[in-house]
């Protein structure tokens, strides 16, 4: 078991390190194969399961708290987490993958209307792996800010730590800081040939527990049921079949009262919400191997995933003097198809990488409106001028293809050379059905193609057996998306108009990094400064003044030159180095500080989260029964924002605790207790609030949660 656990552990997570960790971390994501992590060219977190289990993670937002180079973004709403930011960019620029399959997109419009990427239930992740800055160059238009890869259990995996054919686990816990309940139960069996794997798991929350301003915030009643299942058959030859099904969905109530007078809910008495999601996701993989050097270990993979939003808004008020009910209804549908091949083979001193992708994608929008007079009980369709039933961009189908290679030359025993090239084809096509033509009939939509090479260099030197340094260079690549291209707004009693843009380019990037790592026994190092200057960087719905019939018209827009730049520090190592009567003790440092400025008006770019450090200082008992962990979090003020467009509220700097417990109380049954924000600290996260003008009551509904327990039990057998 303890053997087990100390394979899992990974260089830069902030879990406990121990002085016989012999094992260095493989990692997949920045090669798409298995590689040591002192032999990648990039910066990588990687983060496995136990680390997930001792940060007593429940979703991303937890399992990410204590990285300082990744941040959840919020709406700071009953949407609530929308999408993952990495060194600043975030949204639909972050690829998430799980099991290879991408995510559907993040889409909003108004403040009643989000769709936020869809994440994998925590208690099927076996492994989570995240590249750091561009890398277009292996997954395509969807990463130039980054990956999230995701692996789930497989069932020989689970199998793996019994003494049988067969494994089971349960686990329920209790999450204080939103009254969070979890069960989650998995079963796994594992023959000669066949294998099966069964989760199914329920959670129900409610609203964050922000002490003083518990009042001024959404009422929030949420429910979630996945299911999840994968079967697997051996070939004579060792060759694999895989076939993964899941379907999860979920629901959420909201009421609120007390943001009836703040700032866009202005003349509201009551606004309610009830939303849910649906996804589904089959998949079909086949792992070979052939006798050719070339393409020595290969994967196909075919995969389908269609996810729908639903959200229904009763808001109340008072209109000219009338009371009436205002209701609206968004729905929001993307369904994902595709394929991929990839292959690994070595070949004399070179290590190659190379495949091909295929994905279609269909996106549909639809927003209904109506009015309706309290007193008469009359229904008007359409609210604030705008037509019932309405769609905010055509129907959008999206082909995208890509090949791409990768070369690892070994040029002697202590220099590597990692040259890798990528072509993208993309092709968007909008279709106008008589329901946009209806509510956009002056309206033209945007078709694009689009192809891109995405070059990349590297370079690895092995000073010693401990020491590694690298250098690189990539190109990143976007498409101009849907939403961007072909946005259609129309509001003729405010003259607001939001149209689309046929002359919109591709973004593209130029990323350069250094990076130094030293990975022994006793203690693990990672450095890295990056650059990346951003070329045709898209700005949704920029302001361009008034038309002659004195309409506003919004549109997205190139910003022609943007630039992110910072450093990344990661430090672990067992105190018993500084005094040999901490042996049980360990300490892991990571920092995290980054800057960006729009080059065109030189002003700051404010997606990008403050300076942050996260200290974990760590000890166990002897037999490692006890595992405990203090972890601060300490945050500098936001103080440069781009207020050229609006007045922006700016976070002060905090600190703030949370002790992690960790009992084994048998051979196969853990607690897990937390005790977070343990001074009770009133602190608020930027990227909650990035967007709010600092007059905004509704700044004081999205401060983190007050000290709070939460408590996990987990048996298997």
């Amino acid at each position: 078991m303890k053997a087990a656990r100390l394979l899992l552990l990974t260089f830069i997570a902030p879990t406990l390190v121990h002085a016989d960790i012999e094992m260095v971390p493989m990692v997949v994501v920045a090669n798409k194969s298995a590689r040591p992590i002192a032999d990648v060219v990039g910066s990588v977190v990687s983060i496995s399961a136990d680390d997930i289990d001792r940060n007593m993670a429940e979703n991303f937002d937890d399992l990410l708290r204590y990285y300082p180079s990744l941040n959840i973004e919020s709406t700071g709403n009953r949407f609530q987490s929308s999408s993952i930011n990495i060194r600043g960019i975030g949204g639909n620029r972050v690829a998430i993958e799980v099991d290879g399959i991408p995510s559907t997109d993040h889409f909003d419009v108004g403040a009643f209307s989000n769709s936020a990427r869809v994440l994998p239930e925590i208690d099927l992740i076996s492994h989570v792996e995240i590249l750091n800055g561009p890398a277009s160059t292996l997954y395509g238009s969807d990463a130039i800010g980054g990956v999230v890869a995701v692996r789930t259990w497989n069932p020989d995996e689970l199998v793996s730590h019994t003494e049988g054919n067969d494994y089971y686990k349960l686990r329920i816990g209790y999450d204080g800081k939103n009254s969070g309940q979890v069960v989650s139960g998995m079963a796994a069996w594992q023959g000669e040939r066949f294998g099966g794997l069964l989760s199914l798991t329920h959670r129900h929350s409610e609203e964050m527990n922000n002490g003083d301003f518990a009042d001024i915030q959404d009422e929030l009643d949420a429910d979630s049921n996945s299911i999840f299942a994968k079967a697997t058959y051996l070939i004579t030859n060792g060759d694999k079949i895989t076939l993964t099904a899941q379907s999860a969905h979920h629901t959420l109530d909201s009421e609120n009262n007390a943001l009836a007078s703040a700032g866009i809910f202005k003349h509201n008495t009551q606004i309610m919400g009830d939303d849910s999601v649906d996804t589904t996701r089959l998949s079909l993989e086949y792992q070979f191997s052939s006798t050719n050097a070339l393409f020595k270990e290969n994967l196909f993979r075919m995969y389908h995933l269609d996810s729908k939003t639903e959200q229904d808004t009763a808001s109340f008020k008072t209109s000219r003097g009338r009371a009436v009910r205002q209701d609206r209804y968004f729905e929001y549908q993307q369904k994902v198809t595709g394929l991929e091949f990839n292959s690994h083979g070595q070949v004399g001193n070179h290590n190659v990488v190379m495949g091909f992708e295929y994905s279609q994608t269909q996106t549909e929008e639809l927003r209904k409106l109506q009015q309706t007079d309290l007193i008469t009980g009359g229904i008007t369709p359409g609210l604030l001028s705008e037509a019932s039933p309405l769609r905010d961009f055509p129907i959008s189908k999206t082909e995208e293809v890509g090949l791409f290679v990768q070369d690892e030359i070994a040029l002697n025993s202590s220099w590597k050379l990692v040259p890798a090239l990528r072509f993208d084809y993309y092709h968007l096509k909008p279709r106008k059905d008589a329901i946009y033509v209806s509510s956009h009939p002056q309206s033209e939509v945007v078709s694009i193609t689009e192809t891109a090479w995405s070059p990349k260099l590297g370079l690895l030197h092995k000073f010693n057996d401990t020491v590694t340094g690298y250098a690189q260079y990539v190109r990143g690549f976007r498409a101009p998306p849907f939403e961007d291209a072909n946005i259609s707004m129309d509001f003729p009693l405010f003259k607001i108009r939001a149209i689309p843009n046929p002359d919109l380019q591709s973004e593209t990037s130029d990323g350069f990094e250094l990076g130094f790592r030293q990975i022994h026994a006793e203690s693990r190092i990672e450095a890295a400064v990056f650059y990346t200057h951003y070329n045709d960087f898209i700005e949704t719905k920029v302001n361009l003044g008034k038309d002659a019939t004195g309409t506003t018209l919004f549109q997205s827009q190139n910003l022609h030159k943007a630039e992110i730049y910072g450093l990344e520090l990661s430090y672990q190592t067992d105190l018993e180095n500084w005094n040999k009567h901490l042996s049980s003790m360990d300490i892991d440092l990571k920092l995290s500080a980054t800057e960006g400025n729009n080059l065109e008006t030189d002003q700051p770019i404010n997606s990008i989260s403050p300076p942050q450090a996260t200290v974990n200082i760590g000890w166990h008992s002897p037999d490692y029964k006890w595992q405990v962990n203090l972890v601060s979090i300490l945050t500098a003020a936001k103080t440069r924002v781009d207020e050229t467009k609006a007045d922006l509220y700016k976070t002060p700097g905090y600190a703030a605790f949370d002790l992690l417990v960790n009992y084994q109380m048998t051979r196969d049954s853990e607690i897990h207790f937390g005790l977070f924000n343990l001074t009770n600290k009133e602190y608020l996260r930027w990227q909650d609030v990035r967007n709010l003008n600092p007059a905004n009551s509704i700044i004081q509904s999205v401060t983190q949660p007050q000290r709070s327990v939460s408590l996990s039990f987990t048996t298997t057998w």
